[in-house]
């Protein structure tokens, strides 16, 4: 499978050096007067022509480096995809509260996903039959049962929270892996694109909500557990001296926050920091071929650039789980640590 997407990626970027050279590279003959006309009109012109034809000016020879980058960036930032919303004067693409995002369809995939992949696990334990890849989805949940939870939680606690944290990790895992399936068509917010494949944990509203559902079950289960004074009071460890009291309490409570942010930032920041130094590997290609003009020399500057991407995707298949893991695995130390203030 990751051969396929390895082989999937190189045929996009060879893709764009050969589309590249062709826009802008065939120097002939009867050539120069055209390319003559086109060093006289002015860029206002062509982008005034762009817009008369409904469309952005996307040729690569008479784009600005900033543009070049700025299309490989722009898919990085959620749109949205149907609006359902009033249209005002002001506002004509006004976003409601029922706006649906190019990240929200991505995130119902994979739920089905994971519906189908599981649905045979359960059975499988209840029959005791197994095919080969249900008894490795057997392995990977009795590993983050055993090796995640119950290693910190303990048997007997920790039983109630495995289903939740298997929720947790595994649609973790499915959101981060499917944005490695190579897309084309990416949109931006002038033009939506609803199929482009888009990496839901790329971006802090995704993530800023599981960090939150993990800060409320800290509160809510260590209130539960050691009271709402005792809660509070067991942030302070003991034995400090007395004039400390004060500044450690503020240090802990403040603490208490900046653990959910740094779940929200960790995992969104390492989703969204490879996808764009795959995209700046990408823009390379279109800025090597504009500064050459288009000649045939564009194909081996595009292949350190094919390599790099290549070598940043490995990476960032192995990323996708390990982020997953440690989103989970202090989730689980957090919620822990805040029912058993005495350890």
């Amino acid at each position: 499978m990751l051969a396929k997407r390895l082989l999937i990626t190189i045929w996009l970027c060879l893709l764009a050096t050969v589309v590249l050279p062709a826009q802008g590279g065939e120097r002939g003959a009867g050539d120069e007067g055209a390319q003559a006309a086109v060093a006289t009109q002015s860029p206002d012109s062509h982008a005034a022509d762009a817009a008369a034809h409904g469309h952005p000016e996307r040729h690569t020879l008479k784009m600005s480096s900033a543009q070049i980058f700025k299309i490989q960036f722009e898919h990085s930032v959620p749109y949205p995809i149907w609006l359902k919303a009033e249209k005002t004067k002001d506002n004509p693409r006004q976003h409601g509260i029922w706006t649906i995002y190019n990240v929200h369809p991505w995130q119902w995939v994979c739920l089905g996903l994971m519906f189908a992949v599981f649905l045979p696990v359960l059975l499988s334990f209840r029959s005791g039959r197994a095919n080969r890849f249900t008894r490795i989805m057997r392995g990977f949940c009795l590993w983050v049962r055993d090796e995640m939870v119950y290693s910190v939680m303990g048997k007997e606690d920790g039983r109630a929270f495995v289903p939740f944290f298997f929720f947790l990790f595994f649609f973790l895992v499915f959101q981060n892996v499917i944005g490695l399936i190579p897309s084309i068509g990416h949109g931006s917010t002038e033009h939506p694109t609803p199929f482009a494949i888009y990496t839901a944990t790329g971006t802090p509203f995704v993530t800023a909500p599981f960090a939150l559902i993990t800060l409320a079950m800290m509160l809510g289960l260590g209130i539960k557990k050691n009271g709402f004074f005792g809660f509070f009071k067991g942030l302070i460890p003991h034995g400090l001296p007395t004039p400390l009291l004060p500044l450690m309490f503020v240090i802990e409570f403040v603490s208490l926050g900046i653990k959910p942010f740094a779940l929200t930032i960790r995992l969104f920041a390492n989703m969204l920091s490879g996808h764009l130094v795959i995209a700046a590997a990408i823009g390379l290609i279109f800025l090597f071929t504009k500064m050459q003009g288009g000649e045939i020399t564009s194909y081996l500057t595009a292949l350190p650039c094919v390599g790099l991407a290549i070598f940043i995707y490995i990476i960032e298949a192995f990323v996708t789980l390990l982020q997953a893991y440690i989103f989970t695995f202090l989730s689980i130390n957090f919620i822990h640590q805040s029912i058993h203030q005495d350890h």
